[in-house]
């Protein structure tokens, strides 16, 4: 290359972007993937959570030219916890279900997961298997085989729970205990259906695991079972937060008290009672995430190459 070539390379001047360092450079990426989402949040779900606060301290009725706010405090908040007969509830069941339901769901992903991640013939098939119950439950494709196969019997599940519940009692576990152990038993059909997404996030993070790691492992002479305390489990650790997240957030959208708020606000036409239900019930969602993340991000393990 001649000297004027060199001259006139050293003269230009480099863009903002490939002036930047790769964790700058990621950062921006990340800006960018997050822009979208920026943007619903604000339109879409900022706007109406500031009306629904507004809307639970005022009294709402319908008059000719549209609505009209009377404002009355911390009234319907009073009336939802101390008054109404089904909001306490149902908010404890909400709150016991996540608590009960989210470690027995972690579990269960995470157990697949492994088996999905080690290596045997037909492998990516029953990969496949268990994410199928995730988008049969869209409703896109559910079906009623009630009507399909025109009956109106009564499924039962293939589980002798009975027989289960007499064999725990009879081996001195506490009723308290026992009921949890039969709930999840009885529930583990459902618990399957809904983990195909923490499945596929266990997989990945599984799958980010250097294998040299286990072959370290094993000149050392570490069991199987300590190669997961001491390397599957602290490497995965991110992606057990961000399965909990997504279990609870999931868990506290289904829960049966929602339909109790539809039915206060739109059946009864209690528009101010039904918006303090959902702000309190909003609240208690995020506090309990919150803590829970709080917690578990103490013990998460971060590996920088």
């Amino acid at each position: 290359m001649s000297e004027n070539s060199k001259a006139k390379v050293k003269g230009e001047k480099k863009s903002f972007y490939s002036s930047l360092d790769f964790k700058k450079r990621t950062a921006v990426w990340g800006v960018i993937f997050l822009v979208p989402w920026l943007f619903g949040a604000i339109f879409f779900f900022l706007a109406p959570l500031i009306k629904t606060f507004y809307y639970s301290i005022c009294n709402i009725n319908i008059v000719g030219t549209g609505f009209s706010f009377q404002y009355v405090g911390l009234e319907n908040f009073k009336y939802a916890t101390g008054v109404d007969p089904d909001f306490n509830k149902d908010l404890i069941e909400a709150l016991t279900n996540v608590v009960t339901n989210v470690p027995i769901q972690i579990f269960v992903a995470l157990f697949i997961a492994i088996l999905l991640n080690a290596k045997f013939k037909g492998r990516g098939f029953f990969r496949v298997i268990f994410f199928i119950p995730l988008i049969l439950s869209t409703g896109i494709t559910e079906i009623d085989l009630s009507e399909v196969l025109n009956t109106t019997e009564e499924t039962t599940s293939i589980i002798n729970i009975a027989w289960i519940t007499e064999l725990i009692t009879n081996s001195g576990i506490p009723t308290s205990i026992l009921s949890v152990i039969t709930s999840a038993i009885s529930n583990i059909f459902d618990v399957i259906t809904t983990s195909g997404v923490q499945i596929l996030i266990f997989l990945s993070g599984l799958q980010g695991i250097s294998p040299s790691l286990y072959e370290v492992a094993k000149i050392e002479g570490c069991s199987g079972f300590e190669s997961f305390c001491k390397i599957t489990f602290p490497m995965i650790s991110p992606m057990i937060l961000v399965c909990v997240v997504y279990s609870m957030a999931d868990l506290f959208a289904a829960a049966e008290i929602s339909d109790t708020i539809y039915k206060v606000t739109f059946t009864s036409g209690k528009y101010g009672l039904g918006a303090s239900m959902s702000v309190i019930y909003f609240m208690v969602s995020i506090a309990l995430i919150g803590i829970v993340s709080w917690i578990i991000s103490k013990g998460v393990f971060y590996y920088d190459n």
